[in-house]
């Protein structure tokens, strides 16, 4: 719908004080004119016909005529054509216009675009109605509310647990207890096995193991572990051929290499290692042994850092006489010679039942 241009009466201009602003600058532009080349002159033209448009907006809007309104004001929303003091005008039109509609989608939109504009600006506390004010302030605030939700989206979309499964990092085990195992040669009549639990009625003290490691998680689902197993193992040398041992304590560094099924400290992971190990300790005939270890567990997450876990690890080693003194059937010739034990040349200390804390201070831990 076109309009002629408005030349409002005296009294009609001072009804507002946003057409008063506008007759003055249409006052300003007409001087500037006459001293600016042609091409200036152009240029200055090109917002002329929406100041025009945006009085007669008003001039809807205060005639009550809030759908002409919006569409007169809606010509003037074009930032790349026209001025953003024009534009700001255009949709504060449109925001008031829809709102008297309760076209309150239009109406935020309005405003959203004012804000994005100008993010400081504010409602004239003398020209515009409280509610308009309101209604800026409600939606400043949902746009404050919506940027700081994306914020913490892109936030969590970085996700450190995934940071330290990507990047790696080392891990402490800070300290494990378990139950102790013994197999290996034992007394005719006996077969050893690691579930016999021989050692909670024979040999020395209760069976009994600590553990500690420490490694690194590779990019992969790999880690290098350096661990030590020290414990008490009671019927280690007992009833031995010779009775010469004495002491029931081993040390077992491992060296072993993990693979974890799943994402370690993120959700429950099982895991599985193989290595090996030097076993040393006791008093007497006992000597080093050397072997391969295997062992596995369960891993659960605590928080990002922490996690429990649960596990059993077996320590094989030779030769076959060394940590407990004695081979048998060599060693003792009695008529009817012992079973031995199932693991045959091989004697272990085991960890049957193990639980304790990790904590991990690669990606996740390092960024928090």
């Amino acid at each position: 719908m076109s309009r002629p241009s408005v030349a409002f009466p005296w009294q009609r201009a001072l009804r507002s004080i946003t057409a008063r602003r506008h007759l003055a600058l249409a006052l300003i532009t007409c001087g500037a004119l006459a001293a600016l080349p042609t091409s200036a002159a152009y240029a200055q033209d090109a917002t002329a016909p929406c100041t025009d448009t945006v009085a007669a907006a008003e001039e809807a809007y205060l005639n009550r005529n809030y759908q002409e309104a919006v569409t007169l004001a809606s010509q003037c929303t074009d930032r790349s054509a026209f001025e953003d003091e024009i534009v700001i005008q255009a949709y504060r039109l449109i925001t008031l216009a829809s709102l008297r509609q309760g076209a309150l989608v239009q109406a935020r939109s309005a405003v959203t675009n004012i804000l994005h504009i100008d993010p400081e600006y504010t409602a004239d506390p003398v020209n515009d109605p409280p509610a308009y004010d309101l209604f800026i302030s409600l939606v400043r605030q949902e746009e404050d509310t919506e940027g700081t939700a994306d914020a913490e989206t892109e936030t969590e979309e970085t996700s450190p647990a995934l940071l330290r499964r990507n990047e790696g990092g080392p891990f402490l085990k800070l300290i494990g207890v378990g139950l102790s195992d013994y197999t290996g040669d034992l007394p005719i009549g006996n077969a050893g096995h690691p579930f016999d639990f021989q050692e909670i009625s024979t040999g020395s003290g209760a069976p009994y193991l600590f553990t500690a490691e420490i490694g690194y998680e590779f990019p992969s689902n790999l880690a290098l572990v350096l661990g030590v197993q020290t414990g008490n193992y009671p019927i280690v040398g007992h009833s031995t051929g010779s009775n010469d041992i004495s002491g029931s304590w081993r040390h077992t560094p491992q060296l072993l290499v993990r693979y974890t099924f799943g994402a370690a400290g993120e959700s429950v992971a099982a895991y599985l290692d193989a290595g090996a190990n030097v076993t040393f300790g006791g008093e007497g005939i006992a000597g080093p042994g050397f072997g391969p270890s295997v062992g596995g567990g369960i891993d659960i997450p605590l928080s990002s850092t922490w996690s429990f876990f649960v596990e059993s690890r077996f320590n094989f080693t030779l030769p076959d006489n060394a940590i407990d003194g004695t081979s048998y059937p060599e060693d003792v010739q009695v008529e009817r010679p012992p079973k031995g034990s199932i693991t045959g040349p091989f004697d272990s200390v085991n960890q049957l039942l193990g639980i304790g804390l990790r904590i991990r201070f690669g990606g996740a831990a390092a960024q928090e």
